[in-house]
């Protein structure tokens, strides 16, 4: 065995117990609050030694940042592959709004954890909010409001719904009406804000591979052992 083979095989071994433990942070971190959860908790999901934990993250936090990170930058790609919904930036907006509940209800582990971890689609996918707000204030859409201010809003309105949807406890409305309250809060007058809010919504599909579908797999394989 060369020395380039041994270095790539050793390289891949790594790669591989990073994603084992960063599918376990997601999983972990979806049942249970962000303060209450320690390494013990990850290392006895991803049944590793806290050792090999410290071989890979240095803390609980690099290992929390990794994953918003690599759930952020799939679901900006999911979206951005997209084409464009509408020439209107109101509606196209309420439509990537629904398409990310949709996915969120889709993928319940990855829905879950960005729920306690506070995680809206103002931080997923935040590298398009100045692009949408842009867009929108040079066609006279959107009234002008700092990125930031947007971003809150948005997570503001959906997660709430994200967790009513997750806990049962939501109702068919919910996501029409936190849609409807964002176009308000961006200038877009009550009654075509309702209207837009009636878009419907495209469930997105993870491509194979990535963290989201990764996690999904082992969350369907759970549910298929219990039965």
């Amino acid at each position: 065995m060369s020395q380039d083979h041994r270095s790539k095989v050793a390289a891949e071994r790594r790669e591989k117990m990073r994603r084992r433990l960063v599918e376990a942070a997601v999983t972990v971190f979806a049942t249970k609050p962000q303060g209450n959860v320690v390494i013990e908790d990850i290392v006895a999901s991803a049944q590793v030694s806290r050792g090999t934990f410290y071989k890979y993250f240095d803390s609980l936090d690099e290992l929390l940042l990794k994953v918003k990170m690599t759930i952020g930058q799939e679901v900006l790609s999911m979206v951005a592959a997209q084409d464009r919904a509408s020439d209107d930036p109101a509606a196209a907006l309420a439509y990537d709004i629904k398409c990310f509940m949709l996915t969120v209800r889709r993928y319940r582990t990855i829905g879950r954890f960005s729920a306690n971890m506070g995680l809206g689609p103002g931080e997923l996918i935040n590298d398009l909010v100045p692009d949408y707000m842009t867009w929108g204030q040079a066609e006279g859409r959107f009234c002008e409001m700092p990125c930031w201010l947007v971003s809150t809003f948005l997570k503001t309105g959906v997660i709430s719904v994200m967790m009513r949807l997750l806990s049962g406890d939501g109702e068919a409305s919910d996501a029409n009406e936190a849609v409807a309250a964002v176009l308000r809060c961006l200038g877009v007058a009550p009654e075509e804000a309702a209207r837009l809010a009636q878009t419907p919504g495209l469930e997105l599909e993870a491509p194979e591979g990535t963290l989201i579908a990764r996690v999904d797999a082992l969350r369907r394989a759970q549910v298929t052992g219990r039965g």
